[in-house]
């Protein structure tokens, strides 16, 4: 396994690759989700498509993100992340000629067929990248290395609004969307300048997995990861978490800004200061070392984003929804961080494809059923998106405070992978 020298990060050069890979891939993804979800509120003014646009993005990842984890352990991560951030580039270039070159009838057919080979694609990178980590530093800099690329991803939260404000502005759909293509292609380019060399023991495990089945890998991948207790845990509040918070925040707070007369400017801005919040959040983690030793206050710190989602049922004014938005950021960045870190230390390195693609699965995968809710209950006005927001940030401080009943949370930090502080050998790479 290819490992960074004792020094900084930025001194292992597929990091840094990886690092700035991810960064413009993760930029273009976040000004995408907003320039998308505007496009439908401004252009539409249909609260139904928009639910069922991103429900059709949803769709594919609950259909492929568990495939693209045993593929993870099968195959090259670094040509499954080149292979899902080119075709994103491709996507997005074909949807702005679409728009470029078709008439208004094609519209909703063409936001329909973006989002599902967006949310394709996109399956097969979220478990390729979330494993690779521990095969390029070692075990002690997964903290820090986590918090890196949580921060990487937070920073493209801050530029990614701020960047669909500047193309909003223009007005020019179709080339917003080249625009966003070009970030997605530069990203690409990244990940194909990472060079790693395979050692013949993973030549032989990749043999090995070739000639068996994929359902079979998966369904083992599955039955390991609720096999052990405090898993089972993270990822049942994972997919409760994700419930709770994705359909009101994604759908609730573009609408809610929209009720409130405010245009897509303050939406951006709403969308930047949660960025700033989760890149505090990181520095923050990196700087305590995920914070080690402390794991009984992530159920805390859970239970305060919920309340945060909550407070922006009270929203009338941007201050209120500026401290809301930096605190659920802040949060977000502790508690995903630690967790992160965690499994990828007590999982076994043949199996982290498929558990990451599991919690993957229950963070991202299962929007669609958050989204349908939501779709379902603005649609026949049983709840404003405020109200929406109020109940689902409630409904997390709930699940949040409820992991403290468990023992198996309690006493996480003492499972024999986590207290071990050798460092991962260096005899192993990762394959090119």
């Amino acid at each position: 396994m290819i490992v960074a020298n004792k020094g900084s990060l930025w001194r292992n050069r597929p990091f840094v690759l990886l690092w700035c890979g991810t960064i413009l891939s993760a930029l273009a993804d976040s000004a995408f989700f907003l320039v998308l979800s505007w496009f439908i509120v401004d252009v539409t003014g249909s609260e139904t498509m928009l639910g069922t646009t991103l429900i059709s993005m949803s769709i594919p990842r609950l259909l492929f993100m568990l495939i693209g984890g045993v593929v993870a352990d099968r195959w090259s991560r670094k040509w499954i992340m080149f292979s899902s951030i080119l075709a994103r580039g491709f996507i997005l270039s074909a949807f702005g000629l679409s728009l470029l070159w078709g008439n208004e009838g094609w519209l909703p057919f063409s936001a329909y067929a973006v989002a599902i080979f967006f949310g394709t694609v996109d399956a097969f990178f979220w478990p390729a990248r979330s494993s690779v980590l521990p095969f390029l530093v070692n075990r002690d800099q997964l903290a820090p290395a986590n918090s890196m690329m949580e921060i990487s991803q937070q920073i493209s939260m801050v530029l990614g609004p701020l960047v669909s404000a500047l193309l909003i502005r223009s007005s020019h759909y179709p080339l917003m969307f080249f625009i966003l293509a070009l970030a997605f292609f530069a990203g690409a380019v990244f990940i194909f300048a990472l060079r790693l060399q395979q050692a013949a023991s993973d030549k032989g495990l990749q043999t090995t997995a070739s000639s068996r089945s994929y359902f079979k890998d998966l369904f083992s991948g599955i039955r390991f990861t609720f096999s052990v207790p405090i898993l089972s845990i993270i990822f049942c509040t994972s997919l409760f978490t994700n419930m709770t918070f994705s359909g009101p925040i994604n759908m609730g707070l573009p609408l809610l800004v929209k009720s409130l007369g405010w245009d897509g400017s303050a939406y951006s801005s709403l969308s930047i200061t949660l960025g700033i919040g989760t890149i505090a959040g990181g520095i923050i983690t990196g700087l305590l070392n995920g914070f080690r030793g402390r794991f009984l206050l992530l159920p805390f710190f859970l239970a305060i984003m919920g309340l945060a989602v909550s407070s922006l049922y009270f929203m009338q004014h941007l201050s209120l929804g500026f401290a809301a938005m930096a605190t659920i950021g802040l949060m977000l960045s502790i508690t995903n961080i630690p967790f992160i870190t965690y499994i990828q230390t007590i999982v076994p390195s043949a199996m982290l494809g498929r558990v990451m693609s599991l919690l993957s699965l229950m963070s991202l995968g299962l929007g669609p059923v958050s989204y349908a809710i939501c779709s379902f209950v603005l649609e026949h006005k049983l709840a404003t998106p405020a109200v929406i927001m109020l109940i689902g940030g409630i409904g997390l401080a709930m699940i949040s405070m409820s992991l403290w009943v468990f023992r198996t949370v309690r006493q996480m930090e003492q499972h024999p992978a986590w207290a071990r502080t050798e460092k991962v050998p260096e005899s192993h790479s990762l394959s090119s």
